[in-house]
Parts: C-alpha cells; structure tokens; sequence
C-alpha cells in the first residue's frame, strides 16, 4: 500500500541522454530551478530551446509553467495541455515527472514527457460538431410537430379543413425525420466497416440500370429524361453491391432534384486504363446534369456531413445534408475516389471512380 504513492510521487532514473534521445516524442528534462538541461531532437525541432535556459524562455505558457513548480514543490507528477499555432495547429499532453538520478537520490529533475493529441482533438471536434448539427437538425421537425398538436388540440379543434393540411404538414415532417435516421445509420455504419474493403463481386451494368429504372418516373415528372451510355460487357468489381446501388441513387436523386426542368440527366460509364491518382485500371461513373450549377469554392464541403449550398431549397426538397457523405465513405471504403466538378449557372458533374481490383 506504501509503495504505490511514492511510485506515483517520483521516478528514480539512471540518466542517459541516448536512451532519450530514441525516444521519438519530444521530451524535455529540467534542473530543480527550472532550467533545461536537456531536450532530444523531436523538442527542438519544434520550441527554441534555450539549454540551461529558464523553461520560460523557450515555452511561455503559464499553465505549463505552474504545472513544472507544482511538481517541483510537492514532487508528485501533473499534466498540462500545450496548443502551438505556427507554422499549424498541435496540441500536446504534457506529462510533469518529478525524476531523481540513481546516482543522488536528492538531485531533483523534472520531465516533460509531449503526447501529440492533435488527431485525437480533431477527432473529438468532429464528434462534437456532428451532435450539435444532429440536435439542430432534428429540434427544428420536432419543434413543428409539438406546435401543430397543440393547434389541433386548441384554436384548431373542430376545424376538420385545418386539421387535415396541418397532419399532412406534420406527416411531411416525421418522414423527414425519418429519412435523417435512416441516413445517420447508414453513415454509422459504413463509417464502423470504412476499413475493410468488400471482397464479394458487384456487377455494376445491373445496378446503374436498377438505379435508372428506379428513378425514371421522378425524372418524367420533370420533363426530364435519363440517358445512359455505357460500355458493353463490363466487367464486375469488388464490391458490396447494396452500398453502391445507394451511391447511385443519391447520385441520380440529387441529379434530378437539382437539375433544371426539361433537360437530360446524362450517366456515362466507361473502363478507364488510370484512375487519377492511384494509376490502378478501374470503372468510372459519370452523372451529368444542368442547373444551377455549384460555386467552385463549396465544392470541397459538398461531402460533409449537414454542409448544404441552399439549405432551405435542401429542406424543401427532403434532403437530410447526409447524402453526399454516405456517397464518399462508400467509395472510400472500396479504395475508390469522388470528382465533383461546376460552375454556376452550367453543368454539374459527379465522377466515381472504382478499381477493379
């Protein structure tokens, strides 16, 4: 029971520069006046270190410091959190050990141990971000149905003509809520198994003739017609067929909806030598078709999870801002790659492009 708190309180350490110097994350060892007495190569290639220097001099950040005089008052270990902005972002754990050297058990040091936490606090922003964007997202459906209840349990009570268009109102809205959690699953799931490509055969001539049939009378109610051109006797991929079939109705879904009334949804797909990037031969995908075309600078956020260019036109039309992201884990998860390009007022084009091996 006693040795446990002073294993925690102090290391007792035979110090050796070139066992430090090994270790890959950046460490600093500090004298008992807060001097620095050594740093391996991972620390000085990102502070300035100043040996025999004041720690202060090299890293100004008064939690740290307070954090180095804590340990050195009561010697027992702390840790601080280190953001740095230039030349990019880090954050680092700091781990604060009170040391003693084999040689003098009273020679008192002090190790900074640097955990690089930048991923993991990305990691945790996204989280954050996306419960926040969830709660937005379904608060406002929400907020609808509770009003329209309490209208038709009050003012509304004996309106049957009001009732009728506010529960069709609020059918409009649970389906809407609907389709968000049926898309949040979809996207948790590929997100869980992004890592592991399909082994099984997917035979895409099949699923992109499904996908036009699917949709060709939602085309027709826009004047709109599908063309399809492709290759004859394409091969088959490795592919999870039921994850690509979704790809391609999002695709032509949004193609449709976004697409100007009495033109063509143009869906071309061709065996390539080079898939850009990779060099590997492979299948590419192309679906076409004319509006209002997307500002070139949104164009890197289409994928995001929620990121919608119009919202209130997105809303309208029953999306749920998750499409496009279930559209590019999917891809990513059979190694393939997403093109967007537009412009304003001309042609959208989405290019998949998937390996056949």
């Amino acid at each position: 029971m006693d040795n446990e708190p002073s294993q925690r309180k102090k290391m007792i350490v035979d110090f050796e520069p070139s066992y430090l110097e090994a270790i890959p994350d950046p460490i600093i060892l500090l004298d008992n006046d807060r001097k620095i007495i050594f740093s391996n190569d991972a620390a000085s290639n990102i502070f300035n270190v100043q040996i025999h220097s004041d720690l202060v001099n090299t890293i100004r950040d008064p939690v740290l410091l307070r954090s180095v005089d804590e340990v050195l008052a009561k010697r027992i270990s702390a840790e601080a959190i280190l953001t740095l902005f230039d030349p990019v972002k880090l954050t680092y754990q700091i781990r604060v050990i009170p040391v003693s050297l084999a040689t003098n058990y009273a020679d008192m040091r002090v190790l900074l141990l640097f955990n690089d936490i930048s991923s993991e606090m990305v990691v945790e922003k996204i989280r954050q971000d996306f419960i926040h964007n969830v709660s937005h997202e379904l608060r406002s459906p929400l907020a609808s149905l509770i009003g329209f209840i309490e209208t038709i349990q009050g003012p509304a009570k004996d309106d049957a003509e009001s009732q009728k268009k506010f529960l069709s109102i609020m059918m409009s809205e649970a389906q809407r809520m609907s389709r968000m959690v049926e898309d949040l699953l979809s996207l948790s799931k590929v997100e869980v198994i992004e890592r592991m490509r399909p082994e099984e055969p997917a035979d895409l001539t099949n699923l992109i003739t499904m996908t036009t049939e699917l949709f060709a009378r939602q085309a027709q109610n826009r004047s709109m017609n599908i063309k399809l051109d492709m290759d004859v006797n394409l091969p088959s991929i490795q592919g999870d067929a039921d994850e690509l079939l979704q790809v391609f109705n999002n695709l032509v879904d949004n193609a449709i909806k976004y697409g100007r009334e009495k033109t063509n949804i143009h869906i071309k797909m061709r065996v390539i030598d080079r898939i850009p990037d990779t060099g590997d031969t492979g299948i590419s995908i192309v679906v076409e078709n004319e509006g209002d075309g997307i500002n070139p600078e949104e164009i890197p956020r289409l994928t995001e999870r929620f990121y919608r260019t119009n919202k209130g036109r997105s809303r309208a039309l029953g999306g749920t801002g998750l499409g496009l992201a279930i559209v590019k884990h999917i891809i990513t998860r059979h190694r393939g790659r997403l093109i967007i390009n537009s412009n304003l007022n001309d042609k959208t084009t989405f290019t998949v492009f998937l390996p056949l091996k």
